[in-house]
């Protein structure tokens, strides 16, 4: 009986070692690709000799040249894995020279291609990191059980939408709400990861605002530890169809940080049964769509990847 072909998974190591979502990638998004993974880091980044059935995973533009030379020697069936383009400012030009893109962080001019060899690029959420989760659903906290009533911990300033987390905490201050809000000093300043975990776990709310872009690490974290996100609407969040990443999701949808207050306003009497129904009612709704948006993801990542396999027996 043949042997399914194995997908080989190329980095960078120096780059490997950083990457915070790490388990997300391998195990939740690639975790379905119904095919041996074999994960390849490289020590130098200029021997790197990429092979077909492979997947080249990238922060930025670091392994153009490997994609490049991998192209010029007729190697087919090659994927590249681009991370970290928060900004949409990266250079896509090594997309060419693959046979299909995945990327994380939704900006709608990175999904063009004119390369009749590409099969596409495809959005992948950026998840969450290795340590936060994975959490079993079932261990969740009620909303009742949930000391926490709204969360956010993070810098305010030194990113390039940091107008929102100043809005945010501004209007959350100006209106006494009951909300744990912790400001450090820079990403990565504050709480460790198995701490920040905690407190989320046990928040009713999760606060997101946008940092380099719409799209954060913060909302995937606040989405395993079964909190309420609230957000402001953006072609990220709200839309649906090619406008938009999550379509309209379960989630507390803001125009501005100006709305805290009122959207809140609602759930004020926190130990209120009808509250507490409420909230637990909506809780469930944010679980039971993440459970399904990451199998989502992992049916698109399959059926891609499948897609390339074909066409090189």
């Amino acid at each position: 009986m043949a042997q399914v072909r194995p997908l080989n998974f190329h980095w960078y190591r120096p780059t490997l070692d950083k990457i915070l979502e790490g388990y997300f990638i391998k195990d939740i998004l690639l975790g379905g690709i119904g095919r041996p993974l074999r994960v390849m880091p490289w020590e130098d980044i200029g021997q790197i000799r990429i092979g077909p059935d492979s997947l080249v995973g990238t922060m930025g533009d670091e392994m153009a040249l490997a994609l490049t030379e991998a192209k010029s020697r007729g190697v087919r069936n090659v994927g590249a894995f681009h991370m970290g383009d928060e900004r949409g400012d990266h250079n896509r030009a090594f997309y060419g020279d693959a046979d299909y893109v995945i990327r994380n962080y939704w900006h709608e001019p990175a999904f063009a291609t004119s390369q009749t060899r590409s099969l596409g690029v495809l959005w992948a959420p950026n998840g969450y990191r290795t340590g936060l989760g994975p959490i079993d659903a079932a261990q969740h906290l009620s909303i009742a059980q949930r000391r926490i009533i709204g969360f956010f911990a993070g810098a305010i300033s030194g990113r390039l939408l940091e107008d929102q987390r100043a809005a945010m905490l501004r209007c959350a201050s100006a209106a006494k709400l009951p909300f744990t809000i912790m400001t450090t000093g820079g990403f990565g300043q504050g709480l460790g990861v198995v701490s920040y975990a905690s407190w989320l776990s046990n928040a009713r709310f999760a606060l997101v605002p946008a940092g380099n872009s719409h799209e954060t690490i913060r909302l995937y974290e606040a989405l395993e530890a079964g909190a309420i996100p609230i957000m402001v609407r953006s072609a990220f969040v709200s839309q649906t169809g090619a406008l938009g990443a999550l379509g309209i999701p379960p989630f507390i949808l803001l125009d501005s940080w100006d709305g805290l207050a009122e959207a809140y306003a609602p759930f004020a009497d926190a130990g209120a049964p009808a509250t507490i129904e409420s909230l637990e009612n909506m809780r469930r709704q944010v679980v039971q769509w993440w459970t399904a948006f990451k199998q989502m993801q992992r049916t698109k990542i399959r059926n891609l990847i499948d897609r390339s396999f074909e066409r090189v027996n």
